[in-house]
Order: C-alpha cells, then structure tokens, then sequence
C-alpha cells in the first residue's frame, strides 16, 4: 500500500512539472509603464519591469478597442498574468488571463 501511495504521489508530482514546462503562462508583477512606440496607435505599449524576477513585460494594447488594463494605471503596482511569447529577454503577454493592482 505505503508503495501504491509513494508511486502516485511520484507520478502526481511529475505531472505538475511536466505541466509546468509546457505552461506558456507568465506572471509579472511591477509598476505600469507606458512606452510610445507606434505614432499612430491607440494606445502606448504598456511595460512592467517584474522586480523580482528581473525580466520585462509588454503588453500591446493596440487594435483591442478598449483599455485590457483598466483598473491598473501608469505608475501603479500591478500584477498581470497572461500567454505570452518570449522575444529576447522580454516577455509579449498575448491574453491577460488575469490582472490585480497593489498599493
């Protein structure tokens, strides 16, 4: 039995990794910056440095028709988690799965 419990708890645990490395999640928490890229867009492109994890976050809001990060201003400590694809050393969050800001 102590066997069957050990090996589950061994497969259960791999799994979890193994769903960890195929995740294509990101979490980047820091203060909104806004960078004007484009001269005709929307909106500027929204940055935040993750202070913790010494990597960047962009968010491109253009052609979305509305403010994907509403709630959270420039200058604000937000947390945004999303899909993302990994351009150099910065991560391009594609969907915002889910977004907080913190005082």
């Amino acid at each position: 039995m102590k066997i069957l419990i050990a090996a589950a708890i061994a497969l259960t645990v791999t799994s979890a990794q193994a769903m960890e490395k195929k995740s294509d999640r990101i979490s980047c928490t820091g203060t909104l910056m806004e960078v004007d890229v484009r001269k005709n867009a929307d909106w500027p492109l929204a940055v935040i440095w993750d202070t913790d994890g010494k990597y960047a976050c962009t968010i491109d809001r253009s052609g979305s028709g509305h403010d994907p990060l509403r709630g959270c201003n420039v200058g604000e400590k937000c947390r945004v988690v999303g899909t993302f694809q990994k351009i150099g050393q910065t991560y391009s969050i594609k969907i915002i799965d889910r977004l907080e800001y913190r005082e």
